[in-house]
């Protein structure tokens, strides 16, 4: 039996056990830290990299730049190498297969680049007009208080916004999260439709799954950050040795929670959706 058999060999077809798969997910972390160090490692060193840039730029120059953008492309990279690691085994979870099944011709043309750029925009507005109007119901509501609304202020309401309309708009998400694993592994004909309809009557076991998987390593990973920074505070780092200080651990472990969340993703799709029977070519 291979290591993928294994960890495959959890759940009964159709029924998801929460507190199995999350176990798994954990079991399966730890037996291929190898090959997460191999994975992540690349992708913490640019994480801390731009981090780095960013206080850089602020200090040295004055300038501000957010990290947002290449942190998020480069967590949505490992998520979907792992996804191939968790899913079809070491063989195929490199970022150069992950590359070339992104560029290859059955996957990658105009048509498919459209589709994608559509449902991105669909799904930017979406969430983007309710956190809007939120946003500024929240800083009317502020105004008529007497509240002095600045740029702070902005950044703090837009934050909680966003966090709002995120949670509540999460039971969704969640299902439609398993489309990603589709794309990660390879199903080229499977539609949203297909994986709205097969995630059926799961909501909830799918937005519970994913929080008691996502929520303890993050409060973790939040405390771990939190003390850094008091420890760099107290010892008045010069910002350099502060960022990679803060920046190294807090890397680490948002992968090791990323790599967790997403095989418990990863053994919902296989679960919900099914993984091929015959040999992949």
């Amino acid at each position: 039996m291979s290591e993928t058999d294994k960890a495959n060999k959890i759940t009964t077809a159709n029924e998801i056990s929460i507190s199995k798969a999350i176990s798994q997910s954990y079991l399966f972390f730890m037996s291929h830290f190898r090959h997460f160090i191999r994975l992540a490692t690349i992708p913490i060193i640019i994480w801390v990299l731009v981090e780095l840039f960013c206080e850089y730029a602020f200090h040295e120059h004055g300038l501000m730049y957010s990290s947002m953008v290449p942190r998020a492309m480069v967590s949505a990279a490992f998520a979907l190498v792992w996804y191939r690691q968790f899913l079809l085994g070491e063989k195929y979870a490199t970022y150069g297969q992950l590359f070339d099944h992104v560029l290859s011709p059955g996957v990658f043309n105009i048509y498919n680049l459209l589709k994608s750029v559509t449902r991105i925009v669909i799904t930017t507005i979406i969430l983007f007009v309710p956190t809007l109007m939120l946003s500024l119901s929240f800083m009317f509501y502020q105004y008529s208080q007497g509240v002095l609304v600045d740029d702070a202020e902005i950044q703090n309401i837009a934050f909680r916004s966003t966090s709002l309309v995120i949670l509540l708009f999460s039971p969704v998400l969640v299902r439609l999260s398993l489309f990603t694993v589709g794309v990660a592994i390879g199903r080229q004909k499977m539609s949203i439709r297909e994986i709205w309809k097969k995630t059926s009557g799961n909501t909830w076991v799918l937005w519970l799954l994913i929080l008691r998987a996502f929520l303890p390593i993050t409060l973790y990973t939040y405390f771990i950050t939190w003390a850094f920074e008091k420890i760099s505070n107290q010892f008045a780092m010069d910002y350099i040795w502060s960022s990679l200080f803060i920046n190294v651990p807090t890397a680490f472990l948002t992968f090791m929670m990323l790599a967790i969340v997403v095989a418990v993703n990863g053994e919902a799709f296989r679960v919900l959706v099914g993984m091929r029977e015959k040999k992949r070519d």
